[in-house]
């Protein structure tokens, strides 16, 4: 009989492709934003396959499709503070103070709806 919660697919094994894949790369390809799906054929890994690794619970491909988008945005919210801080170009501070807001909003909206979760 079952409790009826189902089993959650884990990363177990690498597959073979993995080793093919340059990781500092794939996280820079991430960070200029393509899709798994784009990724996949860039790195000619059947996307169904590829697909189903990146979705699987503690999969090193989301961890580092996700470090690469954050590192691009942190890097881009360095650049916008440093010239928002010496005055050296007004329409970066106006961006800046945009991408904070951006990043607050969904950093609140984490907090109280995912707050608990993993």
């Amino acid at each position: 009989m079952s409790s009826g919660v189902e089993r959650a697919d884990k990363w177990r094994q690498d597959p073979p492709w993995l080793a093919g894949i340059d990781i500092d790369e794939y996280e820079r390809l991430a960070g200029v934003g393509y899709e798994p799906r784009q990724l996949a054929m860039f790195y000619d890994v059947p996307e169904g396959d590829f697909l189903w690794h990146f979705n699987l619970v503690g999969s090193p491909l989301r961890y580092h499709y996700e470090r690469g988008q954050l590192l691009q945005r942190a890097k881009e919210g360095l650049s916008m503070a440093e010239d928002a801080r010496t005055g050296a170009n007004a329409t970066q501070a106006q961006r800046f103070d945009k991408y904070r807001r951006e990043l607050g909003w969904r950093n609140s909206v984490r907090k109280i709806f995912f707050e608990e979760v993993g």
